[in-house]
């Protein structure tokens, strides 16, 4: 009874310490964002270097997560859940990354002349992370049906994602002195469609802890 006790003591601590994680890294995209919006290079060079808080959180993590399985050998729903806890620890090390490309590629796009196109910007920044927060929040709360919302919002960040490529080919054809600054945001894009990806991830290992059962590739969405 003790030991399990203590498992369970172990399991919240590293579930506090991912949760640690999510806002480090869903700050971290934030800013990002911020630095690009409102040309702030400073804030940019801070999103890079804050990014090894995110990895040592990652390694922290996952030291502790394959401890657990060392020492305890859970089963069933506590196997399902440090799992799930692992898998997203990595993924949130990875929307650190595309935070820290799109703070990059920002200070690339302040070195180039400015380019100016008809895409809403801030409305993809706004939808990836709004996934990102919902993917977060279904986490805490271990919702599969908010999940499930999670995964339906991905068409809408590709579809900002195919728009944006489309506005760029034709702005660089008729404009090649601005493709430097072009890529530089066609790559911001790819970071943000990317990000949205990540929280979808987030809701699948989410409906996988609660349900048992995989729904990658976005299968039997509609089930409860």
């Amino acid at each position: 009874m003790q030991m399990a006790r203590h498992f369970h003591e172990e399991i919240r601590q590293l579930r506090q310490k991912l949760i640690e994680m999510g806002f480090a890294a869903e700050d971290a995209v934030a800013r990002a964002c911020d630095a690009f919006f409102n040309s702030n290079p400073k804030l940019a060079q801070q999103v890079i270097q804050g990014d090894p808080v995110l990895n040592r959180l990652e390694i922290e993590i996952d030291e502790a997560g394959y401890s657990l399985f060392a020492l305890n050998q859970p089963v069933a729903f506590d196997l399902r859940q440090v799992l799930m806890m692992l898998k997203i620890n990595t993924t949130l090390e990875r929307v650190g990354d595309h935070a820290v490309n799109i703070a990059q590629k920002t200070l690339q796009v302040l070195e180039e002349p400015p380019i100016y196109i008809d895409f809403q910007f801030e409305a993809m920044a706004r939808s990836a992370g709004a996934a990102l927060r919902a993917a977060l929040d279904a986490f805490l709360k271990e919702d599969a049906g908010m999940a499930r919302e999670v995964l339906k919002q991905d068409d809408e960040i590709d579809r900002f994602n195919d728009q944006l490529f489309e506005v760029l080919k034709k702005y660089v054809e008729k404009n090649p002195h601005g493709a430097g600054a072009a890529f530089a945001y066609l790559s911001i894009g790819h970071n943000l469609e990317r990000i949205g990806d990540l929280a979808g991830n987030i809701a699948e290992d989410v409906i996988f802890l609660k349900q048992g059962r995989e729904v990658r590739h976005r299968i039997e969405l509609t089930e409860s």
